[in-house]
């Protein structure tokens, strides 16, 4: 497959997605990052904030931040994991069900125009040729000093 294409489609398939979440963060000061993990949260419910730390490449710093704003808001909330006090253990609120919601039905419309002329079936095929090529991503050697 060609890079250039490739690239070009993430690009702008990302760039899409951050305005459509970015019209709903707003005026709640929040940004596109916070959506990241709220769209976690929201996926698995409750998640471990170390989870998310590896889900998304990204420090516990930054992560214990963007989860307080998210708390600040409601969306979601933070205990002990009972396991390991000193960790934390990240569950969305009804709240954040909510919220997260309409942001997810405007990527569902956005989804719908991008799959226009597209069957249900090459869909599938699509998404099937996709979580082989996700699971791939995790064997590239990315080269180090």
């Amino acid at each position: 497959m060609d890079d250039y294409n490739l690239v070009g489609f993430v690009m702008k398939y990302t760039q899409i997605k951050r305005r459509i979440a970015a019209f709903y963060l707003k005026d709640k000061g929040l940004n596109t990052f916070e959506s990241i993990l709220l769209a976690i949260v929201y996926k698995k419910h409750e998640c471990s904030q170390d989870k998310i730390g590896e889900i998304t490449l990204s420090d516990g710093a930054i992560i214990a931040r963007s989860l307080k704003k998210l708390e600040d808001h409601g969306f979601v909330f933070r205990y002990p994991d009972p396991s390991n006090g000193r960790k934390k253990i990240v569950k969305i609120t009804e709240t954040g069900e909510k919220f997260y919601d309409v942001i997810r039905n405007a990527f569902q419309k956005g989804n719908s125009t991008m799959f226009k002329g597209i069957s249900f079936e090459e869909q599938k095929q699509l998404e099937s040729i996709l979580e082989k090529v996700y699971k791939n991503l995790d064997n590239i050697e990315i080269p180090s000093k």
